[in-house]
C-alpha cells in the first residue's frame, strides 16, 4: 500500500507531476473553499477533469507555501484500493498512520479521488471532519446518487460542492492555445468544439478518428461504471437501447409513456433508467414551465446530454443535426450558470426560460439559421409568445453565425452568433 501511495504523491519526493492545462482560475469558488473548514467535493461526469483540477489545487497549495508532506492524495480508482473497497478500516487506517508519522502537521490536505468507489467513504470522511480539525478533505466523485444520499444524511452542513462540466468554449480556446482569437479563428474553432465537444482529453487530441474512439470509450465507461454497476442492472440491452434513443432525440419533448411504447419496455423502467443516467451526469431533463409544480412534473420532458461530442460519437450525423447540437450546447451552458431552467410550450414553443426568484427573467430561442422564412417566422413567433407570457421586453435568438436586432411590437429581439453568446452571456440577477 505504501508503494501505491508514494506513486500517487510524487511531491513528497520533490518530483514533478502533470497538472494539465490551467483551469483552476475558472473556479474561484474552489480557491475560496480551500481555507474553509468544510469538506470540498468536486462532482461531475467521468473525464471532465476533476482529477486534474485536484492536481492543480495541489500545485496551488505548494506554491502558497504548504509543506509537501501536508498533502496526502488517495486515488480510489487504483486497483489496489478497489480490491479493498469493503474494508471499513481502509481510509481511517491510512490517515491515522500518516498523521502518526507526521505528528507536527498544522493541517493535512486529504485529497480523495473517485470517493464513491469506497463503500464506507461517508462515515470515514465524517469522522475526519468531526474529530480531526486539522484535516481538510477534498473529494471527487462521479455518481451523484451515491454521493447525494450520504451528503444529505451523514454530511449535511459539513461540505461545499462544485460541479465540473466539460470545457466551456472560452476554456476550449485556451486549450487550443488561443488567448485572443480573431473572429475567423473563433468560427473555425467553434465548428470543432460543437462537433467533438469539450472533454479535456478530446480537446487536446489532434487526430479526428482518435477523438471519436475516445468519446465512445467515455460513453461506455459511464454507462458501465456509473449506471450498470452501481445500480446492479441485469438487462443491459434495455438500458443501451434507451440511452441511444434519448441521445438520438436530444432536445425533443418526450413523455415516459411514449418512450416506453417505442422501446417496448415498462414506463417505470424508463423513469428509473433516466434517473440513473442523470445520476451519472450523462443526461439531463428539462421540464416545461408551469406555475403548478404538479403539472410541471406531468408534462413531457426534454432530454439533453452532457456533451455534444458524445452525441455525435454515439448517435448523430453531425451535418444533419447542427441545430439540435446548438440547442444542447446552449442548455449545458445555461445549466452551469443557473439553477432554474425550463422550456415554454403553449400554442408555440420557446427553447429556454431562466427563472430568477419567482419570475421568468430570460427567454432564449436556438436555431442554426434564420435564413429560411418559415424557420424565422416559427422562431420569432415562439419567442414572442414566451416574452408576452412572462412580461419580458427583450429576448434572445442564438444562431450559428447570424447577428441582428429586431423590434416587434415594442419587444426587442437580439439575434446573436453562438460563439459571441458563449463569450459573454447576459447575466440574470439571482
Amino acid at each position: 500500500m505504501q508503494i501505491a501511495l508514494e506513486s500517487q504523491n510524487p511531491w513528497w519526493f520533490s518530483r514533478g507531476f502533470e497538472t494539465g492545462v490551467e483551469r483552476l482560475s475558472q473556479f474561484p469558488e474552489i480557491v475560496r473553499y480551500l481555507d474553509a473548514r468544510e469538506i470540498l467535493l468536486l462532482a461531475g461526469a467521468r473525464r471532465t477533469g476533476k482529477s486534474t483540477l485536484v492536481y492543480q489545487i495541489i500545485r496551488f497549495l505548494l506554491k502558497r507555501g504548504v509543506p509537501k508532506e501536508a498533502i496526502l492524495s488517495i486515488n480510489l480508482d487504483e486497483p489496489l484500493f478497489i480490491s479493498m473497497a469493503d474494508d471499513p478500516a481502509l481510509l481511517g487506517g491510512i490517515v491515522e498512520d500518516y498523521l502518526a508519522r507526521h505528528a507536527g502537521l498544522e493541517r493535512l490536505y486529504l485529497c480523495i479521488d473517485e470517493v464513491q468507489n469506497y463503500t464506507h467513504w461517508a462515515s470515514a470522511v465524517k469522522t475526519f471532519h468531526d474529530t480531526k480539525s486539522n484535516v481538510k478533505c477534498i473529494l471527487t466523485g462521479s455518481v451523484s446518487s451515491l454521493l447525494r444520499h450520504e451528503l444529505s444524511t451523514r454530511l449535511s452542513g459539513r461540505y461545499f460542492s462544485c460541479t465540473i462540466y466539460p470545457l466551456s468554449f472560452p476554456e476550449y480556446l485556451r486549450f487550443q492555445g488561443m488567448t485572443n482569437p480573431t473572429l475567423v479563428e473563433k468560427r473555425q474553432q467553434f465548428a470543432a468544439y460543437l462537433h467533438y465537444g469539450g472533454f479535456p482529453r478530446v480537446a487536446l487530441e489532434p487526430d479526428a478518428d482518435l477523438k471519436r474512439q475516445i468519446l465512445k470509450s467515455y460513453y461506455e465507461t459511464i454507462y458501465l461504471k456509473d449506471i450498470i454497476f452501481p445500480n446492479r442492472l441485469r438487462n443491459n440491452s434495455d438500458l443501451v437501447d434507451l440511452l441511444y434513443y434519448l441521445i438520438s432525440n436530444a432536445g425533443n419533448a418526450l413523455s415516459y409513456h411514449r418512450i416506453a411504447g417505442a422501446l417496448h419496455i415498462a414506463t417505470e423502467t424508463v423513469r428509473e433508467y433516466i434517473e440513473y443516467a442523470e445520476n451519472a451526469y450523462l443526461l439531463y431533463t428539462l421540464m416545461k414551465y408551469d406555475s403548478s409544480v404538479k403539472k410541471q412534473l406531468a408534462n413531457p420532458k426534454k432530454i439533453y446530454a452532457i456533451d455534444t461530442g458524445l452525441i455525435n460519437a454515439v448517435a448523430f450525423t453531425f451535418s444533419e443535426n447542427r441545430g439540435k447540437l446548438l440547442e444542447n450546447l446552449v442548455f449545458i451552458t445555461l445549466k452551469k450558470q443557473y439553477d432554474a431552467i425550463y422550456y415554454h410550450k403553449d400554442r408555440y414553443e420557446c427553447d429556454f426560460l431562466v427563472k430568477s426568484g419567482r419570475t421568468i427573467a430570460l427567454a432564449i430561442q436556438v436555431t442554426q439559421s434564420l435564413g429560411d422564412p418559415g424557420t424565422r417566422k416559427r422562431e420569432i413567433r415562439g419567442l414572442c409568445e414566451a416574452m408576452d407570457a412572462y412580461g419580458l421586453a427583450e429576448g434572445i435568438i442564438i444562431t450559428e453565425a447570424e447577428s441582428e436586432d429586431v423590434v416587434i411590437g415594442g419587444r426587442a429581439i437580439h439575434v446573436v452568433p453562438v460563439y459571441t453568446w458563449l463569450d459573454g452571456r447576459s447575466n440574470v440577477q439571482e
